[in-house]
């Protein structure tokens, strides 16, 4: 089972940083290019992958969490329930940001498809996904307030956001092209939210450690939900009812 487990977080660290770096492109291009579309599905399966080994890995982790962290250490009683409970935790955070993710990613593609297959959005696997993304939220954000962690509070309040709009989505009749296009571009925004919020709060943190410590160790934690929604509200101001040629 370590095997396995080390197979799936390697897998997604490469992938991840792959990812993490291709998101840009499709960002920054022109939106309907070539480039643009193939740096799309590109990002698109990298991100898939990256969801579901992550959200495998942490469920390895929820059923045997010293077993599979520490499956060499000889520990106590206490010390096992300790690091059980803190693993869990932080798993079940990770948990919540795979399904965020590969949620975010769906949503963005079935908006794309929508005008030439109605009905995408509103399929009820789709809701599905997001009533369970939510109720994950819910559950993190408890668990934050109860045990008064930040990162859980804060990524709990947002993943519940990002469930809730998603699912407005999936209510509109007849949406615009506008609609579908803020649709479209805000689920896959979302999505790297997700993968640069985990970054932080796993790899990158290390990395800052010596620059930014105290409170100030939340800032990149935040910073990439704090530039997506600024991105999606412009998205929003810019596309939705806004007239669009079809080509």
């Amino acid at each position: 089972m370590t095997t396995l487990h080390s197979l799936l977080v390697t897998t997604h660290i490469a992938v991840g940083s792959l990812a993490l770096l291709i998101f840009w492109v499709p960002a920054l291009a022109k939106k309907g290019s070539p480039l643009h579309v193939r740096a799309g599905r590109i990002y698109v399966t990298a991100m898939y992958i990256v969801a579901v080994t992550a959200f495998v890995a942490s469920i390895m982790v929820l059923a045997d969490p010293v077993g599979i962290r520490r499956p060499d250490d000889i520990l106590d009683a206490a010390e096992a329930a300790r690091l059980a409970r803190r693993f869990r935790m932080f798993s079940l955070f990770l948990l919540m940001l795979s399904v965020l993710v590969f949620t975010s990613i769906r949503h963005g593609i079935a908006a794309l498809r929508e005008r030439r297959q109605p009905g995408m959005l509103s399929r009820p696997s789709h809701r599905a996904l997001l009533a369970a993304l939510a109720l994950l939220a819910l559950v993190v954000g408890s668990i934050g307030l109860y045990t008064m962690q930040l990162l859980l509070i804060i990524f709990g309040g947002i993943s519940l956001a990002a469930s809730v709009s998603m699912f407005r989505d999936t209510r509109k009749r007849n949406p615009s092209r506008g609609d579908l296009v803020v649709a479209h571009l805000g689920g896959l925004i979302s999505s790297g939210i997700g993968a640069y919020t985990a970054f932080f709060a796993f790899g990158g943190s290390r990395l800052l450690a010596d620059v930014l410590t105290g409170q100030w160790q939340v800032l990149p934690w935040v910073l990439p939900s704090i530039i997506g929604t600024i991105a999606i509200s412009r998205l929003q101001r810019s596309y939705t009812h806004r007239p669009l040629s079809d080509s």
